[in-house]
């Protein structure tokens, strides 16, 4: 898949286009994606995406929509859903300005070499986000481009959304965010080696320092399963600062179940499955360990159930 990121990009293709933030590529992003990658194939097109850097809000006022997933993630998932295109571009004050026609005829027909658009129901564009679908259809039947607007995706009576999923993984719901995301929400980033505090304990664990640009988990102890030298293993998750260390440093700190290797500097991935606890501050060391040996306990008898639930 070849990737543009910068505002001066230009293809050389005629591209079936999926318009939209796809910050989580979420399920109701999905089917944007994948009926624009069918589009292609069915015409002998390019696919395309194009997105942003980060969501228009975020532009408006700092860190009020986080993305779910960062853009190696993103940039992964919508390579997997076979698109041959992705545009992430830039959202700042001049991207902001755009009136709608500019957005849709310089970057959309003479960058992008658009033929036929693919968007959701909701979709909005241009400057204060005047462009909707109904601007979009009249748009592409002006310049005699093909539109295909999708309806929303529904789970459980609720429309599929980020807001959704965002709200979900702030009140520690990590199975309705799987749900909606339609896989499992994960922390990938390289080991910080740490204090070994934990080792001296009976209980190594890995540490990852988490970034404030991606959406997190409610902070929390979590049964969790992680990807590490090729191989998933379980074990619990704590996200938070760990207060009884006093360490400050917001981060994932795991322990994985059958696991002794050195991973320092290593990328693993962290998949929170399910929410144990909160994150609380200790009286002591020793009353922490004790409350550890309790959390991984509590965690097996899950995964007993976790396989249960597969059979």
């Amino acid at each position: 898949m070849r990737i543009y990121q910068k505002r001066d990009f230009k293809t050389e293709y005629r591209c079936v286009v999926a318009l939209g933030c796809f910050d989580g590529v979420h399920l109701g992003h999905r089917a944007v994606i994948e009926r624009a990658a069918l589009t292609a194939r069915e015409i002998g097109a390019h696919s395309a995406v194009f997105s942003f850097s980060s969501s228009p809000k975020n532009f408006f006022k700092a860190n009020s929509a986080p993305m779910i997933t960062d853009f190696e993630e993103r940039s992964e998932l919508i390579s997997k859903l076979g698109i041959d295109i992705f545009v992430c571009y830039p959202f700042d004050a001049e991207t902001a300005n755009m009136l709608p026609s500019e957005f849709f005829e310089d970057i959309l027909v003479s960058r992008l070499g658009a033929i036929h658009i693919v968007c959701g129901f909701n979709y909005t564009f241009g400057k204060g986000g005047k462009g909707n679908i109904d601007t979009l259809r009249a748009l592409c039947s002006e310049h005699g481009i093909g539109f295909t607007p999708l309806p929303p995706v529904e789970i459980d009576g609720a429309t599929v959304s980020s807001s959704v999923i965002r709200s979900a993984l702030e009140a520690g719901d990590i199975e309705k965010a799987e749900r909606f995301l339609g896989r499992p929400y994960k922390i990938t980033s390289a080991v910080l080696n740490g204090q070994h505090l934990a080792r001296r304990l009976g209980f190594p664990t890995v540490n990852q320092v988490l970034s404030s640009d991606v959406i997190l988990p409610k902070n929390g102890v979590y049964l969790s399963r992680v990807t590490a030298c090729g191989k998933k293993y379980f074990g619990i998750t704590n996200i938070g600062t760990r207060p009884t260390v006093e360490s400050g440093l917001l981060c994932a700190e795991t322990h994985i179940f059958d696991f002794d290797r050195d991973v320092y500097g290593e990328t693993i991935s962290v998949e929170p499955l399910r929410y144990m606890r909160s994150e609380v501050r200790f009286s002591s060391i020793d009353a922490l360990s004790e409350k550890v040996a309790e959390d991984i306990t509590a965690a097996k008898a899950m995964i007993l159930e976790y396989y249960a639930k597969k059979v």
